[in-house]
């Protein structure tokens, strides 16, 4: 199949239209939205090598939403090998195989890769699953239980909200990964552990870690996230503290594996700039021009000093409380040098549609209070070079989702790479 068709929301309708029976649809489908969507090897997607999937949500005639993960190969012989192997090791009826197609597509929960995802779904089914700690937090009876999808990726992870019944009501999550539990929780309950935790640090608390059925255990934030729960015009307001919290983290040398390697990121940005440039000739300037000018500025870097990095850190990641902001999702942390985090902050923060003078007040604020929390000067080099890396590889996003109109959307985000270097000065 021709593997872009994925994420072409019309065409996927009329595919859900005429096979909605042998799909188990409940009635017609009256709506279909794409959730989500990527591609291997994009900017080849005719490659024998090329696979994608996408996630809609379908709302059928008279029903409850269902929830589709459908994976595409260029051919029905690959098809075919994945519909065998998950019938081989998770049973019959788990997934539908469109063989006219070379489509394989699991109605949510299934996974292929997930398989606690259908209990942690099922109000009746995981109050078997809760843990001592967290049962105790809850106090719930089977019949009180409310679970929400907070997120899903295919095949890697699942985060869901647990809560009961009643105002004021304490909740939890439970995030369901694919590749192992273990070091995740190690770290997470080294940080919340550490005796001189410091008071600008507001994490979630770990609550338990089950490593049977690959799932992790946190205490719910009783907030919003902070983009929703603060009003634009009071984010650098609402963002003061990010700075010290920030510089708390990367100073609480948790021990974690791995290690970001900034020449690393810059090889990876150049291949990136390749692909781009070969997809969609007209954005090669661009993006060639903003590789080469990280590569100089890397060499104008001085020596790299390496902390614990939050390593996915961006505005999103903020949950709002009486408090001020508490810091979520600990799953990437991660050694480097600390303008990785910072300039994964600000990158994201210029791709944000906000007024420039918003977006520039936290990204001013986030630095200037980052450097006096530390106690150190930011590499203002090693931040330029981290950011336009940080900066391609989200613009790289929309090539790997490949969507109609991925080209036009493309060229609007390069569009906004000299207001996100106008962030990286305090």
């Amino acid at each position: 199949m021709w593997l872009p068709n994925l994420t072409d929301v019309t065409w996927l309708t009329d595919v859900l239209a005429r096979h909605s029976g042998t799909l188990g649809l409940p009635g017609d489908v009256a709506a279909v939205e794409l959730l989500d969507g990527r591609l291997t090897h994009p900017f080849r997607p005719a490659s024998q090598r090329c696979r994608g999937w996408a996630t809609y949500l379908v709302i059928a005639d008279g029903a409850e939403p269902v929830r589709l993960y459908v994976k595409g190969f260029p051919d029905g012989t690959a098809a075919r090998a994945v519909w065998q192997q998950d019938r081989a090791t998770r049973g019959a009826g788990r997934c539908t195989y469109l063989h006219e197609l070379d489509l394989v597509v699991w109605r949510f929960p299934e996974d292929p890769r997930l398989p606690t995802l259908p209990a942690l779904v099922a109000p009746q089914q995981v109050v078997r699953l809760i843990p001592p700690a967290v049962r105790e937090l809850l106090g719930s009876s089977p019949g009180e239980m409310r679970t929400t999808v907070v997120r899903y990726q295919p095949e890697a992870s699942a985060t869901l909200r647990l809560e009961v019944d009643g105002d004021g009501a304490p909740a939890v999550f439970a995030k369901h990964l694919a590749d192992g539990t273990a070091p995740i929780a190690s770290r997470h309950q080294a940080l919340w552990s550490r005796s001189n935790l410091p008071p600008e640090l507001r994490i979630a608390e770990p609550l338990a870690a089950d490593p049977v059925r690959e799932v992790l255990w946190t205490r719910g934030v009783p907030g919003r996230p902070v983009t929703e729960a603060v009003d634009p015009a009071q984010l650098p307001d609402a963002t003061v503290s990010v700075g010290p919290m920030l510089a708390a983290l990367h100073a609480s040398a948790v021990p974690v594996r791995g290690r970001v390697d900034v020449d690393g990121l810059l090889a990876e940005a150049h291949s990136k700039a390749t692909k781009l440039s070969r997809a969609h000739p007209a954005v090669g300037p661009a993006v060639n021009d903003l590789v080469a000018a990280a590569t100089r500025r890397r060499a104008e870097a001085g020596p790299e000093r390496l902390c614990t990095l939050h390593g996915d850190f961006h505005l999103a990641q903020l949950v709002w409380s009486e408090q001020g902001p508490v810091l979520v999702d600990l799953d990437s942390m991660t050694h480097g040098p600390p303008e990785v985090d910072l300039a994964e902050f600000l990158a994201e923060l210029a791709l944000r549609d906000l007024p420039r003078g918003i977006a520039r007040g936290v990204a001013s604020e986030l630095l200037s209070s980052y450097s006096s929390a530390s106690g150190t000067e930011i590499d203002a080099a090693l931040l330029e070079t981290c950011a336009d890396v940080e900066f391609l590889n989200r613009c790289y996003r929309h090539l790997r989702r490949h969507s109609p109109g991925w080209q036009s959307d493309l060229a609007a985000a390069l569009g906004r790479h000299a207001e996100m270097r106008s962030l990286l000065r305090p």
